[in-house]
């Protein structure tokens, strides 16, 4: 009977019929152990039962605290794997754990996730159920989760509290327990004693009923629930507590020298008496957790840790020795046998590790390294133990554990004689060191620890030096060191036969190239990153290759190859479970439609990367990421934007006084922009005095490029002499950042760096090279400033036969007009509500033809369902519409959504196949077998087909089976179609309707806000 609880009950129901309408929330029951946290769990499932929701439990144990322990028995209900991909790395797998369980949860329909237990709960399991509610979008998905608050060293519960409806449940009121009492009680009890002895907690009114001899201290009425039993029962009773609930109960006769069939009845008073609910072949459970802890003080436990250290040993399996070691290292607790028995459970937790029981050897490892802990004079032990536990954390993707293990490694391995064990704890603790802030004590520990590292360490020696490659490239005097570090890491690594970490060492080498010949040799070594990472199947090797790639085709203005590898990258985004990825390739898509002229979809694009990213990647580099991009859009388009300036300034005080180049150059880059003159004068004086030191900065050709640019636009003649001789190099080049962002041309830069110097041919000279390299690409908004800027230098020159000033600003203005490039200093906005003549359009129906009349050009096509379509957006610019309207079936039923085209399994499925035919092609090609690598490549692009049709923006996945999604497809092929008919015969036109037309499951005419929008005129005359 449930008393006492109608407002909790009522908020729990509450939570869940929310969940039926499509907003999935979790509920969590905090309280004291004993308090009814079950009981009301139990009561909403019964609930969600009769009301047709499917209930699914899972609980963590606290004898067996094994990573995604909490959700075992949840995956076991819906059928699915729960050990994720182990050729993905550690921060990937437990964005797979989520991805797994939210596609379950949404193809199981209506359900409610009981979830108990969570102060025995490990980090990913906690992090997974955090992030849930987001992921599970609209599904009816309902989470219950049962946690004491004041078990000791329990995990926080921050991240869930955050996401999660708490109700703290408190004891009983006097009524409540009054009415337990009489449902209970076989006699008169004094139920007000009853309530200010229990303080309401409905366990200890129940035990104290069955016990009233008990005392008023909690742990006497427990006690004194187990004092009924016989001797006998109450040792099976200790063993079965101290052993744990996965303890077979063959193995607790044999601790206590009994047969199987004599511990059973030895234990059937206790089942009888309500202490325990199961005695089972598999283990015996307690009726509560407080009931076992009450029994396991029973007797001696150390004594009782030996004695089923032994009789585990009897089992000789590898789990019987893994049992064994537990309780060897509790039975050894306080004597000098500790040592040993931690040295044993090291040994049983690699065998673990080896059969891939990661979860088990975990808790092994902790109970090492709590207990370990005694050996104070062993610190190379207790660093040992530290160091295989966060190894151990990591690959299982429980990453903030790991790390300050690896740090608590480092600690005691410096106390040590062992140069291998400080090497590897050294490279742990700093697997997340910040690679734009010098840090010289960190690359001082690194140093200290190679030196003393035996040559022979091949792989350790490799993956401590590119440690040192990414910590100390970001201090601009280390540079020598840092390409000495990376070249040995290289060498190292190939001569090691392995092909992760070469490929990793690649990938650090060539973090920051600091000439122009190394920037150009990314390429080659981006390309053997992708080669090496798809023979190992390691898709996110793979991607990094790919975005090494897009950087090189960008900066070296070619587009075509540049979208190619970026399409590559997002379909292993797409197939990768991290967001990150997915972010990270939307921020270079965002670069590429900025500078190919689609400003709209640009700001999309960025504004889906912090969509994606919100909830998932830190704070700061979202902000970073959205500031750089924001600046990029400014200054090739020219709009002001109060976003853009409100989130520079909150960048540029996070950033404050950081001594970080890479922070600051980009700091002085946005104060240009928005005309903060004292900032800029001071990162010029700060940076462009030196430009050498500069360059050999982290990222600092990129960094250099950035300065000149805002030298030219600053007019600072002092400096631009030094940094143009630095730029001089990169003449050619685009300035793209590690493929993140770009700017003007490096010419254009050159050219206005020139100007200051009073170089008039040389300005000249670069200035009609970055018009060559913007047309060439071609990109409409490089090209209108590098044409500005061109025509500048040529009237400052003089009169030149080759270029008229005012034919090359006459181009630029039809070029803005188009792409929506605002300049203020060349056009004055029109002001508020007034129409420009110039830029009135119709589209008019004459019978079966359209025509349509703008300043941009003229067309006349026959009629078609796209120009239809097209004409109903005109009609009402800036307001979306959906596509089952525009499809002429906005009433009718649409399908049910069938859920995500593609699962986990189905794109771990796809990440494999993929990296296996890619790795096809390559050999083939090395083997010159023509048919085998057309046969990869035939099947590869049908796979690409096949994910770019079920993929939407963003690694969004796009549902099936949904009329909604088919009103999408058919609107936006119908409309593309329509536009490019008109591109056929009005250029122009077709540039701006492409680039204000916005699709997807609704649609917009929604063009650039500058004085090339369009102001529109439709008749729509019925046809004959």
């Amino acid at each position: 009977m449930l008393v006492g609880r109608d407002d909790e009950l009522s908020t729990l129901r509450a939570a869940l019929d929310a969940a039926r309408w499509g907003r999935p929330n979790i509920a969590l029951l905090v309280g004291q152990a004993g308090i009814g946290k079950t009981r009301l769990a139990d009561e909403v499932a019964f609930t969600a039962r009769a009301d047709g929701l499917r209930v699914l439990r899972g609980e963590a144990d606290a004898s067996w605290r094994e990573p995604m322990e909490l959700w075992r028995g949840v995956y076991r209900s819906l059928g699915v794997e729960g050990g994720g991909d182990l050729l993905l790395p550690a921060e990937e797998r437990r964005w797979e754990h989520l991805e797994s369980l939210t596609d379950a949860l949404r193809a199981a329909g209506p359900a409610l996730v009981v979830l108990e237990d969570l102060h025995w709960a490990d980090p990913i399991a906690l992090w997974v159920l955090g992030h849930l509610p987001r992921a599970l979008g609209d599904a009816p998905v309902a989470l219950l989760a049962t946690s004491r608050d004041d078990e000791p060293d329990m995990p926080r519960l921050d991240a869930v509290r955050r996401v999660a409806r708490v109700v703290a449940l408190g004891g009983l009121d006097l009524d409540a327990v009054r009415l337990l009492a009489a449902a209970d009680a076989t006699e008169s009890v004094d139920a007000v004693a009853l309530h200010e002895r229990t303080g309401g907690n409905p366990l200890f009114v129940q035990e104290l009923i069955r016990s009233p001899d008990g005392g008023g201290v909690i742990d006497e009425v427990l006690d004194r629930s187990l004092d009924r039993f016989d001797d006998d029962t109450r040792a099976l009773l200790a063993a079965a507590a101290i052993a744990g609930s996965g303890t077979p109960i063959a193995v607790l006769a044999i601790a206590l020298s009994c047969t199987i069939a004599t511990a059973a009845e030895r234990l059937e008073p206790a089942t009888q008496a309500g202490v325990l609910d199961e005695v089972a072949p598999s283990g015996v459970r307690f009726h509560h957790a407080l009931l076992a802890e009450a029994a396991a003080r029973l007797t001696d436990t150390g004594a009782l840790h030996a004695q089923l250290a032994a009789a585990w040993d009897t089992v000789g399996t590898l789990d019987g020795r893994a049992a064994a070691a537990g309780h060897r290292l509790h039975a050894a607790a306080g004597t000098p046998a500790v040592a040993e028995a931690t040295e044993m459970a090291c040994e049983v937790a690699g065998e673990l590790v080896v059969a891939g029981q990661r979860e088990r050897a975990v808790g092994l490892l902790r109970d090492a390294r709590d207990i370990g802990a005694e050996c104070l004079d062993r610190p190379a032990l207790r660093a040992n133990v530290a160091l295989e536990l966060a190894k151990v954390l990591r690959g299982l993707g429980d990453l903030e554990p790991a790390l300050q293990l690896y740090a608590e490694a480092a600690d005691l391995a410096r106390e040590s004689s062992d140069p291998v064990m400080r090497a590897r704890a050294e490279v742990g603790a700093n697997l997340w060191a910040a690679a734009f802030i010098p840090d010289p004590a960190r690359v001082r520990r690194l140093e200290d620890a190679l030196a003393n590292l035996p040559q022979e360490e091949l792989r350790l020696r490799a993956t401590l030096l590119s440690r040192l490659t990414v910590v100390g490239g970001a201090d601009a005097d280390a540079g020598e060191r840092v390409r000495a570090w990376a070249d040995e890491a290289v060498a190292l690594a190939r001569s090691s036969g392995d092909p992760v970490l070469l490929a990793q060492t690649l990938i650090n080498q060539t973090m920051s190239p600091s000439t122009r010949s190394e920037l150009d040799a990314r390429i080659g070594a981006a390309d053997e990153v992708v080669r090496l990472a798809e023979h190992a199947g390691r898709p996110d090797l793979a991607l990094y290759g790919h975005q090494r790639r897009v950087s090189h085709h960008l900066n070296h203005g070619d587009l075509g190859a540049a979208n190619q590898a970026l399409s590559r990258a997002e379909l292993l985004a797409e197939l990768l479970p991290g967001p990150g990825w997915r972010q990270r390739t939307l921020v270079q898509r965002t670069t590429f439609l900025a500078l190919t002229g689609n400003r709209s979809a640009a700001a999309e694009a960025m504004d889906e990367a912090a969509r994606v990213g919100a909830g998932h990647i830190e704070p700061v580099v979202l902000i970073g990421c959205e500031t750089m991009h924001q600046l990029m859009l400014l200054d090739l388009y020219g709009h002001s934007d109060p976003r853009a300036e409100e989130i520079f300034r909150i960048t540029a005080e996070m950033v404050g006084d950081v001594l970080s180049p890479v922070l600051q150059v980009q700091k002085g880059f946005g104060a240009q922009l928005f005309g903060d003159e004292s900032m800029v004068h001071d990162v010029l004086h700060r940076y462009a005095a030196a430009p050498d030191r500069l360059l050999r900065s982290m990222t600092g050709d990129h960094l250099l490029r950035v300065l000149g640019d805002t030298i030219a636009r600053s007019g600072a003649s002092t400096f631009a002499e030094p940094v143009y001789a630095r730029c001089l190099p990169y003449a050619g080049l685009l300035n793209v950042g590690g493929g993140q962002c770009a700017g003007l041309p490096v010419d254009d830069v050159l050219g206005r760096l020139a100007a200051l110097q009073g170089d008039r041919p040389a300005a000249v000279r670069h200035a009609r090279a970055a018009v060559a390299l913007a047309r060439s690409l071609p990109s409409p908004p490089l090209l209108v400033h590098c044409l500005d800027h061109l025509a500048d230098v040529v009237d400052r020159a003089g009169a030149d036969d080759e270029d008229d000033p005012d034919a090359l600003r006459l181009e630029a203005d039809t070029l803005a007009a188009v792409a929506g490039v605002a300049r203020p200093d060349r056009e004055p906005p029109s002001p508020p509500g007034t129409r420009d003549a110039s830029r009135t359009a119709t589209m008019r129906r004459n019978g079966w033809q359209w025509v349509l009349t703008s300043p941009l050009g003229e067309a006349r096509l026959r009629d078609s369902i796209g120009l239809g379509q097209l004409a109903r957006l005109l009609t009402t610019p800036g307001v979306e519409v959906s596509a089952t309207e525009l499809e002429g079936r906005a009433d009718a039923p649409i399908a049910r959504d069938l859920g995500p085209s593609l699962d986990a399994r189905a794109k771990r499925a796809y990440r494999q196949r993929l990296l296996e035919l890619q790795a096809e092609v390559d050999d083939a090609e090395a083997a010159n077998d023509a048919v085998r690598g057309e046969r990869a490549h035939v099947e590869m692009d049908a796979l690409l087909r096949e994910l770019k049709r079920t993929v939407g923006l963003g690694g969004r996945d796009r549902p099936t089976g949904s009329g909604t999604e088919r009103a999408r497809v058919n609107v936006t092929r119908s409309l593309r179609r329509a536009i490019a008919a008109i591109a056929d015969q009005a250029p122009l036109l077709g540039e701006h309707l492409k680039e204000s037309v916005r699709t997807g499951g609704y649609c917009i005419y929604l063009p650039a806000p500058t004085a090339a929008e369009l102001s529109w005129t439709v008749e729509t005359a019925d046809r004959p």
